[in-house]
């Protein structure tokens, strides 16, 4: 705990320490996250090829394929994550073959290409995880679903499952069961070698 002298003298040290006060120090301040932006707001710096970015977020955006909005936002998260952590790489080429080797900036930049790799794995876990659960959760509803479209057609009765809470129509409950009735067949006449 600090005595009422040191509260005093860290008040009046810090009136010393207020940042940049002419415009070009404001303006110097304000690019520093733009130096590598590997902690920039934007993901895209001048001069990186959008085209390109696009690009890998699509293929992400395809292998994951997030259904809705905060799959989405982790798919996102993990494309601005990538693009940063190939930036690293892209700047520790430029730091390596500089005349003279800056070591302190290799440092920094392996610090912040660790930040990346962890901030990216945890991320690509938690995506998995929300992904997974709700497939999970899918596949669950699909088999009750078919079990009470298999009764229907075996009572004559009509179904109305989005009525009681399902979120497939007839056709995609239809679709899967012949899908499945299909496999077990299939796994017949293997088995039957016929």
């Amino acid at each position: 705990m600090s005595t009422a002298a040191q509260a005093t003298a860290n008040a009046a040290n810090a009136q010393h320490s207020t940042g940049p006060i002419s415009e070009i120090g404001k303006a110097a301040s304000s690019a520093n996250s733009l130096k590598h932006g590997l902690t920039a707001k934007s993901v895209l710096l001048p001069g990186e090829d959008e085209a390109t970015y696009r690009k890998m977020c699509e293929g992400m955006f395809e292998s994951f394929g997030p259904a809705n909005e905060p799959e989405r936002n982790q798919v996102q998260l993990l494309c601005d994550t990538q693009w940063r952590l190939q930036r690293c790489g892209r700047i520790e080429a430029a730091i390596l073959s500089a005349e003279a080797l800056d070591f302190k900036a290799l440092d920094i930049m392996s610090k912040h290409e660790s930040r990346l790799k962890k901030q990216y794995s945890t991320t690509l876990k938690e995506t998995r995880e929300m992904i997974d659960t709700r497939l999970t959760r899918q596949e669950a509803e699909m088999k009750d679903a078919k079990c009470i479209r298999r009764a229907d057609k075996i009572d004559g009765c009509t179904s109305n499952l989005q009525a009681i809470g399902f979120v497939f129509s007839n056709q995609q409950v239809d679709a899967a069961i012949q899908a499945e009735d299909a496999l077990v067949l299939a796994k017949q006449v293997l088995r039957n070698g016929v």
